[in-house]
């Protein structure tokens, strides 16, 4: 059989069919591997519910089907249990890995023009705020966000989504009323935490954990607009559809959960691309 497939080439090319790879005089089409070395690559980094993959496939899918020439490439290295903060709780079945530990190996291997990322849920170690735990949040983003600068590649940080249980209903508390109401436990789960450092983990976090995310997000937003670096408010619309968005499990989101989180993306992705160009 393969006696006969060369014979028929060269049959071909005799008969004048001008059989592109065989005519060296003339410019070759770009072969898939040219068009996958100008297309963008985006690095997709987080926990466990960036490897669960389904915000990433939808925005995959996406920007794929508005740039079939020369469609993106999507590397997902969500890797379970990690931070950017480098806290684990005492009881976690080993500590945490920190993101920033293989950092420069993914950066280096995958070349990215593109960093995507989520980390926050894991962060607070499911206790209540304090300075010391936030302090090593922002330093884990800020050592992140330096890495990725260092290599050209543009970064988009995605807010922690929400811990979807609210805690105990605070009954006919106004606003300010609330506010010192969460104080006040948040001071108190503190002394229970110091007491007994198993007190709070993923299997038994602090009741009002949201709020914790609630800071965490917050701040991550104010580091929008610095150079080549965006952020991307992922948790208020989930929160507007909070029942929809988890299961039983109030950490990983559902697949409503993940569609909602790529929405939020897409969105804002031709205005950020947008602004990349121009800068």
């Amino acid at each position: 059989m393969k006696h006969i497939f060369f014979v028929s080439v060269i049959g071909l090319s005799a008969m004048g069919l001008g059989l592109e790879f065989l005519r060296a005089e003339e410019p070759v089409a770009k072969t898939p591997a040219a068009q996958a070395s100008t297309a963008p690559v985006f690095l997709f980094l987080g926990d466990s519910i960036t490897r669960a993959g389904g915000y990433v496939g939808q925005i995959g899918a996406e920007l794929t089907k508005q740039n079939p020439a020369t469609p993106p490439q999507f590397i997902n290295h969500g890797r379970n249990s990690e931070t950017a903060s480098d806290l684990s709780e005492a009881y976690h079945p080993g500590r945490r890995p920190c993101v920033l530990a293989r950092l420069d190996a993914e950066l280096a291997e995958a070349k990215p023009n593109w960093v995507v990322v989520c980390y926050g849920i894991n962060d607070g170690i499911y206790h209540p705020f304090n300075e010391k735990r936030f302090a090593a949040y922002q330093a884990g983003i800020e050592a992140l966000i330096k890495k990725v600068q260092a290599t050209g590649a543009s970064l988009i940080l995605l807010t922690p989504p929400p811990y979807a249980h609210s805690g105990p209903v605070l009954e006919g508390a106004n606003e300010a009323a609330r506010e010192e109401l969460i104080n006040n436990a948040n001071a108190a789960a503190e002394v229970e935490a110091e007491k007994d450092p198993n007190k709070f983990g993923y299997k038994t976090p602090y009741p009002y954990y949201d709020e914790v995310m609630a800071r965490y997000a917050k701040w991550l937003l104010t580091l929008n607009g610095r150079d080549k670096v965006w952020v991307i408010d992922v948790r208020t619309p989930m929160l507007a559809r909070i029942k929809e968005t988890h299961g039983r499990d109030p950490i990983h989101p559902s697949s409503i959960g993940h569609s909602i989180m790529a929405e939020a993306f897409l969105q804002q992705w031709l205005t950020i691309e947008a602004q990349s160009k121009a800068k």
